[in-house]
């Protein structure tokens, strides 16, 4: 039988490549593309550079913001596919805002990438910075990536306060590393931080309190988003005078608390408060009117007994290495309320 044909031929050529390869020791070998071993990644550094950070921070921001601007079911899935976290639940109240302009086909401003999780392992993490839609106030923002499989996603979105300041975290390339809830509610031995980031969070709510805040040394309350719920709750309790009463509660929502550890060995932490606002009715008072606000949110004019608000506070916390913990970003969303 002929074999010189096509198949023949290939068949009598693969004994002699395999024999040239076999003969020709490293030369050879060193021409083929793959055949190094795979070079060992480094489990230390940050996972990514500053400008893949930055096209990723870039795209997932402008992303959430035109789900939140949105509306209906499509938008509701495409918050879901942009956005997790606290971020999530804050989009869902319908009353988060965002931080890119409100049409998104519009200019964003470019985010700047302030940290990058250290190592190679799962979750990662980006954090960043933007100025609001108007420009009036920056924004920092928290994109995490939970596997290999998963985009990343904006898990925390908070204002930065008038006068605050972010210490360094560092260089980019070295990676910072990341806080978690799942931190252990003790001071980390060796952590250096006057509080695990859970206690600073339930530290600080506590310490909100009205009219009976829980004073703790190690957590400051002089911030500007403490000071005005503070003189907010006492000129409304004057109001009221004698015709009703008003408490306040804080409960820090650590769950989704997110974080990194800065270059002077502080960490920043991302955590949620939510408050509730009760005004009971005095028995001296028939009843109280209520402000456009609350009537807007529980659809009542007036309350004989009781009125109970309830607000999200997402907050970012200064968890230091010497010192108190404080508050530089927050801001308080309404989001619910009743009147009886």
């Amino acid at each position: 039988m002929n074999t010189t044909g096509r198949g023949g031929l290939v068949r009598r050529l693969i004994p002699v490549i395999l024999t040239v390869l076999a003969l020709g020791g490293c030369g050879v070998s060193d021409a083929l593309v793959g055949v190094h071993p795979a070079p060992v990644e480094s489990p230390q550094g940050a996972p990514l550079d500053a400008d893949a950070a930055a096209a990723i921070a870039t795209r997932v921001l402008d992303e959430a913001a035109a789900a939140i601007a949105g509306k209906g079911k499509t938008a509701a899935a495409a918050r879901a596919a942009a956005m997790g976290g606290d971020a999530l639940v804050l989009a869902g109240t319908g009353k988060a805002s965002a931080d890119a302009p409100a049409d998104p086909l519009s200019t964003a401003r470019e985010p700047q990438v302030l940290a990058i999780s250290a190592g190679r392992e799962w979750p990662r993490a980006i954090l960043a910075a933007r100025l609001d839609s108007d420009g009036a106030r920056q924004m920092l923002h928290v994109l995490v990536s939970a596997s290999a499989v998963e985009p990343f996603k904006l898990v925390a979105s908070t204002p930065m306060l008038p006068g605050a300041q972010l210490p360094a975290a560092g260089d980019l390339a070295a990676g910072a590393p990341l806080v978690s809830a799942a931190t252990t509610l003790k001071v980390p031995a060796g952590s250096g931080l006057t509080l695990a980031p859970v206690q600073a969070a339930q530290a600080y709510a506590a310490a909100l309190a009205v009219p009976a805040p829980k004073a703790n040394p190690a957590v400051s309350v002089k911030d500007s988003f403490a000071t005005t719920l503070a003189t907010t709750a006492a000129a409304q309790n004057k109001a009221l005078a004698k015709l009703a009463t008003l408490t306040q509660t804080h409960v820090a929502a650590t769950k989704n608390l997110v974080g990194f550890r800065l270059a002077d060995g502080s960490a920043v932490v991302f955590t949620l408060l939510t408050r509730t606002d009760t005004i009971k009715v005095g028995a001296g008072a028939k009843e109280i009117v209520l402000p456009a606000e609350y009537k807007a949110i529980t659809g009542k004019a007036k309350a004989t007994k009781a009125v109970t608000l309830t607000s999200l506070e997402p907050v970012i916390l200064l968890v230091p290495s010497a010192g108190a913990v404080t508050a530089i970003g927050a801001e308080e969303i309404l989001v619910s309320g009743k009147a009886s």
